[in-house]
């Protein structure tokens, strides 16, 4: 409950900065270097049944978005600071509340512009969610909490601008930390660290470990369009491959996080959102069930391609 007040604080905060920001004059001394752009979703969806002979459940659905971009600029230098933070929940007339959506993405980016289209840039990216996640319907068996998983991405590399649309970062030289900071996700070796190891009584010998770090390649793209006058298309793909994985048969598998928005505009507040986000991590392993003497009991465990979607009305708030 407090990461979801911290949420609401952080909204209302941004919401502040961006209405100062806007406030000041364009040409004031402490402002002509700085930017920002900000963007505050609501959205909201309801259903309900009533002797409905085919079934279902009523619920009423909630997300709110926060995205912004906070840029300083003089000469050949720049700061960059940018994020995405989301919450989403879903609340069921017969079972209670669920979480359907959770992130908190932060960049920070330090450039040298060395010609019109290439940058040298410094990247720290941070990755997390706020609150608990289960395996729902079972809402006793936790899934993920704050910095469980966290990730931690510092790059060095070069950024290229061929317009306004397009923008890509590579870094040959990319440090990856991965934090699962609850030990128990941890003794279970969620999120590939390495698992606890435990005696024949099934006590812990040896804790599982709370992190674990990469060292290798990392890839940024960011593909913005006006597909109509009244659809935009935000894109941001990140890719990641490391150099020293131990295990030969993954050391050419890449780490893949992709998010696509759609904004359909019906007027100047209000707007219709589809999110489309990707991802995939070789690391991350989902059980495969198989029946066993009659039990339904998992029998192996796969990476697979994680996929979520997101589609709904919106109220819609910008500073430009």
């Amino acid at each position: 409950m407090k990461k979801v007040l911290t949420f609401i604080f952080i909204l209302f905060f941004g919401m502040s900065l961006s209405g100062y920001a806007s406030s000041k004059p364009a040409d004031s001394t402490n402002n002509k270097h700085w930017k920002y752009k900000g963007e505050y979703n609501v959205m909201m969806n309801q259903i309900s049944f009533s002797n409905w002979a085919t079934g279902g459940e009523s619920a009423v659905t909630g997300q709110a978005t926060i995205d912004y971009l906070l840029k300083y600029k003089k000469k050949r230098f720049s700061f960059t600071h940018s994020a995405h933070m989301a919450y989403g929940i879903s609340g069921y007339f017969n079972k209670g509340v669920e979480k359907t959506d959770d992130k908190l993405d932060l960049n920070f980016t330090v450039s040298h512009k060395m010609s019109k289209k290439w940058e040298f840039s410094g990247m720290a990216i941070f990755k997390s969610q706020f609150t608990n996640g289960y395996n729902y319907p079972n809402d006793s068996v936790l899934a993920s909490t704050f910095m469980a998983p966290g990730y931690l991405t510092v790059s060095l590399g070069l950024t290229f601008s061929p317009s306004k649309k397009l923008q890509m970062f590579i870094s040959p030289l990319a440090g990856k930390m991965t934090f699962v900071l609850n030990q128990d996700l941890a003794n279970k070796g969620a999120y590939g660290v390495t698992k606890a190891v435990y005696d024949s009584l099934g006590d812990i010998l040896v804790p599982g470990r709370r992190y674990f770090g990469q060292l290798g390649l990392n890839f940024l793209c960011t593909y913005k369009a006006k597909v109509m006058n009244n659809i935009h298309y935000l894109t941001n793909l990140n890719l990641y491959n490391n150099y020293i994985e131990p295990q030969p048969d993954m050391r050419w598998q890449v780490d893949m996080d992709w998010d696509n928005r759609f904004t359909f505009k019906i007027n100047d507040h209000f707007v219709t959102l589809l999110y489309l986000h990707l991802k995939y991590n070789p690391k991350i392993l989902f059980p495969e069930y198989g029946v066993v003497d009659g039990v339904n009991t998992v029998v192996a465990e796969r990476t697979r391609l994680q996929f979520k979607e997101t589609f709904g009305l919106g109220i819609t708030y910008k500073i430009n």
